[in-house]
Formats: C-alpha cells, sequence, structure tokens
C-alpha cells in the first residue's frame, strides 16, 4: 500500500465523495442520520457499526438505489439526487453487495464481461443486423475482461463457472467485474464475510494493490476489525444510523463510544476489537 495519510478531519472541500445531513427513514425508522462524510481520493477509507446501524443503507444512498429524505450526495463535484443506480456507475462509482451476486452459471470471463458494458458505445440492436462495429467492440470488451482477470488473479479460472470457484475467488471475481466499469471510487460491502483468516489476510493485500494499481478511491463496510484497522486510513462508526465517531483507526479503536456499541458498558478494549 502507498503512504496515503487521510487528514484528522474530514476534508470538505477536496472530498471525491462528499455528504451532508444525509437522511433516510423508513415509516418511523430513520435508518440514517444526518450523515456527514468526506472521503478524498486515493483513500482507503471503512464504515462500521454493529449489525442495525445502518451501513449498507448508507451504501445504498450513496450508489443511488436509495433516494435520501434530506441532505444531499456529491460524488466528484456532482449531485447524485435523481440519477440512477446505472448513470451513478457510468459516473463512476461502482460497489459490490454483502451477498455476492454474480451469475453462477456463466464463466468467471462472462461475469467480467457483464461490467464492461456499463461502458459500451454501440447499440444493442447492432448485434442482429450483424453490423461490424458491435462486433469489434465486443472483442475489445472481451480482450478487457481478459486483462483483468489476470490483473485480479483469476487467468487459471477465466472458463470456469462462476459457482465452482472457492469463496474468496468468487469475491476476487465480484470486485473485478466492479473495477470493469472503470470506476473512481468502489464501494466493498462486507468483503470479508464468510471469509477465514487466511481469505481475509489476502483480502487486505489485494484491497491495496487494487486501490494502487487502479488508482481508485475505496470505501468498506466490514465487520472484520482486524481487516478494518489494517487496511483502512480513517473509519466512519455508526450506531442506530448517527455517526458515534470517527478517525484513524488507533483513535477509532480507543474510543469509548465504539468500544461499549460493540462490546457492551463494561468491556475492555482487548476482549474483542
Amino acid at each position: 500500500m502507498s503512504g496515503f495519510i487521510l487528514p484528522k478531519a474530514p476534508d470538505f472541500a477536496n472530498a471525491l465523495l462528499l455528504t451532508r445531513g444525509v437522511t433516510m427513514r423508513f415509516g418511523g425508522v430513520t435508518a440514517v442520520s444526518d450523515l456527514d462524510l468526506a472521503l478524498p481520493k486515493g483513500a482507503i477509507a471503512g464504515i462500521i457499526g454493529p449489525n442495525g446501524a445502518g451501513k449498507t443503507t448508507a451504501f445504498n444512498v450513496l450508489s443511488g438505489f436509495y433516494v435520501p429524505q434530506e441532505g444531499s450526495v456529491i460524488f466528484d463535484g456532482t449531485d447524485t439526487r435523481g440519477k440512477s443506480p446505472a448513470e451513478i456507475c457510468r459516473m463512476g462509482l461502482a460497489r459490490t453487495f454483502q451477498n455476492i451476486r454474480l451469475s453462477q452459471q456463466m464463466t468467471v470471463l462472462e461475469n467480467i464481461m457483464v461490467g464492461c458494458h456499463v461502458r459500451r458505445h454501440c447499440p444493442w440492436w447492432m448485434a442482429p443486423l450483424g453490423l461490424p462495429p458491435f462486433y469489434r467492440e465486443e472483442e475489445a470488451i472481451r480482450t478487457k475482461s481478459q486483462h483483468l482477470a489476470e490483473r485480479v488473479h483469476l487467468a487459471d479460472n477465466i472458463d470456469d463457472q462462476a459457482g465452482s470457484l472457492p469463496y474468496g475467488a468468487q469475491r476476487r471475481l465480484e470486485i473485478a467485474r466492479a473495477l470493469a466499469t472503470e470506476p473512481k471510487l468502489l464501494l466493498l460491502d462486507e468483503p470479508a464475510a464468510g471469509m477465514n483468516p487466511q481469505e481475509s489476510l489476502e483480502l487486505m493485500h489485494f484491497i491495496g494493490h487494487i486501490r494502487d494499481e487502479f488508482d481508485l478511491t475505496i470505501l468498506l463496510i466490514e465487520h472484520d476489525m482486524k481487516v478494518v484497522m489494517g487496511v483502512c486510513q480513517y473509519i466512519w462508526v455508526m450506531e442506530y444510523g448517527a455517526l458515534i465517531a470517527q478517525g484513524d483507526p488507533d483513535t477509532v479503536r480507543s474510543n469509548p463510544d465504539v468500544i461499549r456499541a460493540y462490546l457492551g458498558e463494561d468491556a475492555s478494549l482487548e476482549k474483542g476489537l
């Protein structure tokens, strides 16, 4: 990983991703309350919190699946309100999901090619007409996808069905499909979920590697504190939809509100965080 260090306090003036006062309600339940984030280009940062804290709801707002009742989301200088998830993806914001959403019967190559289609220029109707520009672009997409498979260490599995891959490889494939959209910002929703300790360690190195190789900014949600503390330079902590702490890993690790939220009033840091 590079030596990028996030500032001690959010820099709202130079953020690639900026939220101001974002609030999301479902009926009488406030899932996200007055959320302020400022994520500068090149950072690896995380959002953590107990189950039900509002983390995935926040990701759904950032990626356009939900429209907040209050506040704004600014990505790369543009307000995303009113834009669809596909439009936001084309702006350069890609995401993965807590539950892997690969096409299990498709091959590794085909799954990555699906991600490339968000950048396709030729309309679909060129295919049945047999127009050469469509097939030239399709071949370029295939070549790009093959190169991506190599860069995420899946070249040996390129013709395997996605569902036949080990769990950790499926996670890498899902990330590769997101990378195929040519993102500036990559949102990872619990990328270490279901992984064993060795796979989690490999994931940490992989996240740092793709940040540097693809010139990405990365924001992740994660419950595995070893992954969070090992890879993130800045962390926001949520509880019941609201931010209760933020800072670098050492600051967050020692925050009494964070310890209480995770481990209870009488818990000590050494017991789990």
